[in-house]
């Protein structure tokens, strides 16, 4: 249990952190990491005890009771390899949707623990797919459009300028940093879930405190490390190492998940008599909001800047959504084959369990064969001769 959580805290907030931390690391290359850790870790730490309290004792904001994630029976190895699938895919540089690598895994192996199939984890990888689609999407749409109508011209001073810009005013630097901040939250109402699934749904205040505690030694570690070579998916884009283009494209994306956190579509579709697409507090995949933003962003910078060639720039808007397609595809096989090693192992243990029952019945039948036997003597019992006859 505490090594999946120690895995899934460090892979989830590693991979994750091309979204919500990726901009303010690149634009704040040249300040101290651990200037920058305190802010955030702050953050952190307000938003999940928030939560801990608002919830019932539960940090993840009741998203895993919503599709009725529940605890296994026993911790088993196998609940540590989706987590440790999304480190190598971190370390490699692929950036994956943990909510559905992560709560896909976990589910089918629970359900294997209680004798049922893989459909309750498939199903939920069905709903957590469609709802990171609708996300795409929307984030797709809204990065394009202000980009084409609004920010097409601060986007070509940043351009034309380069790193030759005048010293910005301090505005920029608190804009930057408080934008950075309303992100960070509302990714971890999003994305804690997939974090606190291998603790108790009722977490006590130590133990919160403990878990508090390794996740903000485990960023001080990523941010030393400059979130790693899964910063290239941010540093690749049009002007994003300068904090007026960071500010803007953080300040989008938190609008999109305040979006998706008050559900205001699955209330649209209730309020029109329409069936509901997903329930409330359903989990999603923010990596496919943030690279959808950052496509519908980029493709209106390169109509209005002209500073991409067409073949570049769907080389590199396809390449994102290839690996994070490949991202889903790890996690749906997870999802499948799980279930059926779970399974195996159980097989595996019963079958040693029989053996020494077995050994035990076998050594005691002659023990039984001999206290029926009538010439068994009781331990202790007088010897007697035959008698004669007169």
């Amino acid at each position: 249990m505490i090594l999946g959580f120690a895995l899934a805290a460090y892979a989830i907030v590693a991979n994750d952190s091309i979204q919500t931390l990726g901009t303010y690391l690149s634009s704040n290359s040249k300040r101290p990491w651990w200037v920058l850790w305190i802010w955030i870790s702050g953050i952190m730490i307000v938003t999940v005890t928030w939560g801990w309290i608002a919830n019932g004792g539960d940090p993840a904001f009741g998203r895993l009771a919503a599709k009725k994630i529940e605890m296994p029976m026993v911790f088993t190895w196998l609940f540590v390899l989706p987590p440790l699938c999304l480190v190598i895919l971190t370390r490699m540089g692929i950036p994956v949707s943990t909510s559905l690598l992560v709560l896909t895994g976990f589910k089918a192996l629970v359900a294997a623990q209680q004798g049922k199939d893989a459909s309750g984890a498939i199903d939920l990888f069905k709903t957590m797919m469609q709802k990171s689609l609708v996300g795409y999407g929307i984030a797709f749409a809204l990065g394009f459009v202000i980009c084409v109508l609004v920010l097409y011209k601060m986007e070509r001073k940043i351009y034309d300028e380069g790193e030759h810009h005048n010293s910005l005013h301090p505005f920029w630097t608190v804009f930057q940093w408080l934008s950075t901040g309303f992100l960070w939250s509302m990714w971890l109402v999003q994305d804690l879930a997939n974090i606190f699934v291998y603790l108790p749904r009722e977490l006590s205040w130590w133990g919160l405190a403990l878990a508090l505690g390794g996740m903000t030694l485990l960023q001080g570690y990523l941010f030393k490390e400059r979130g790693g070579r899964i910063q290239k998916i941010v540093t690749s884009k049009t002007n994003t190492l300068d904090i007026r283009s960071a500010t803007f494209i953080d300040l989008m994306y938190g609008v999109v998940l305040l979006f998706f956190k008050v559900d205001y579509i699955p209330k649209l579709f209730h309020a029109m008599g329409l069936e509901v697409p997903w329930p409330p507090k359903m989990p999603m995949s923010t990596t496919w909001v943030f690279l959808g933003l950052l496509a519908g962003r980029e493709i209106g910078i390169a109509l209005r800047l002209h500073h991409r060639k067409k073949k570049k720039l769907t080389n590199l808007v396809f390449s994102d959504a290839g690996k994070a397609f490949f991202g889903s595809v790890v996690a749906i096989v997870l999802a499948m084959f799980l279930p059926v090693l779970s399974h195996a192992n159980l097989a595996k243990s019963d079958e040693s369990q029989q053996q020494p029952a077995v050994a035990a019945e076998q050594v005691s039948e002659p023990v039984a064969d001999a206290a029926i036997s009538p010439t068994a003597i009781p331990v202790g019992a007088p010897a007697t001769k035959p008698a004669t006859p007169n």
